[in-house]
């Protein structure tokens, strides 16, 4: 009899315990969420977190805090949201990176498809391939060339570890080609470089580099997506020299494992009305950025796919980070 007894009571805790759980899965968000973003303040992904956070805010009826936790590949901030606790209230905003770092360094204090389940893909856009007016080629076809014939190009490289690195390095191994990389601090440390002509070439972000392509002082040879984009529709993309390239750099969502389905349903389609709002929108626009907002199980296989991808692009190319 109390053998039953203890059953029967271990099983209304267990009930009570699961009404409870349902019913604070049901009441998400009640209070603030955190979102990590991995690197410093003012940077491209900083720039698109905070517009979205505000959104998100305003969609979920809850305070939607950006919190920046720079590191070169974002380790740090990516570990803080693989060991928080999987309620839904701290998150993870970040580019490229996700599946560049891991594949660079697979001992990472975190696994990458084991400990963050991404919510969604919320954006892409394509690189920007920018030269100094004094280069004197115009075309990815002309550096080809150029380079086939021994001709030096000095390739500014805003970091040895991230999208921009490694689409330049696709590319010299497609064209079958060398380049020499010349080492900066981010795309900023390189601008006066490449303005002034010391340096050739860069892949950079549309956003930063189109202003000084508009003002004249840098010229835009090529975008890097598999279609041109919808910014420069006259320039032509790197694959339409170097068949199937593609480096596009692209921004995810994404919250702890074994975070509950309800709760990141529910992230997911509230991020996908946030990235659609009229606001956000325009900053798209403006910035060159495509938006996806993609579901969950579909952005699980895009990581996988980025991963792979630029493991063998790491892996062919013996390249290391520093």
């Amino acid at each position: 009899m109390k053998l039953r007894n203890r059953t029967v009571l271990l099983i209304s805790f267990f009930i009570v315990d699961l009404f409870g759980l349902n019913l604070a899965q049901a009441q998400y968000p009640d209070r603030p969420i955190r979102i990590i973003v991995p690197f410093a303040p003012g940077g491209g992904v900083d720039a698109l977190a905070r517009p979205f956070a505000k959104e998100l805010s305003e969609i979920l009826k809850q305070n939607v805090i950006v919190e920046n936790k720079p590191s070169a590949s974002g380790q740090i901030g990516n570990t803080e949201v693989a060991r928080a606790k999987p309620d839904g209230y701290t998150l993870l905003f970040t580019s490229a990176a996700y599946a560049i770092a891991p594949a660079f360094n697979p001992k990472l204090p975190y696994d990458t498809l084991k400990d963050l389940d991404p919510i969604s893909i919320l954006a892409s856009n394509p690189l920007v391939l920018v030269a100094s007016n004094s280069f004197k080629g115009n075309s990815v076809g002309d550096m080809v060339r150029m380079a086939k014939a021994n001709s030096q190009i000095n390739f500014a490289q805003p970091g040895n570890a991230g999208i921009h690195y490694l689409a330049s390095v696709m590319m010299a191994s497609t064209a079958g080609v060398k380049f020499n990389n010349i080492a900066y601090k981010g795309a900023g440390a390189a601008f006066p470089d490449l303005i002034s002509g010391q340096v050739d070439v860069m892949f950079d972000n549309p956003g930063s580099s189109l202003t000084f392509v508009k003002g004249g002082k840098l010229r835009l040879i090529a975008t890097t997506g598999l279609k041109r984009s919808p910014i420069s529709p006259d320039t032509p993309t790197v694959s339409e020299t170097l068949p199937g390239f593609n480096a596009s750099n692209w921004f995810v969502l994404a919250a702890p494992s074994n975070t509950p389905v309800v709760i990141l349903d529910k992230l997911q389609a509230s991020s996908a009305q946030a990235m659609r709002t009229e606001s956000m929108e325009k900053l798209m626009e403006r910035d060159g950025i495509q938006t996806i907002a993609n579901s969950r199980a579909e952005a699980n296989v895009f990581v996988r796919g980025e991963l792979t991808k630029w493991s063998n692009v790491i892996k062919e190319n013996n390249l290391q980070a520093d």
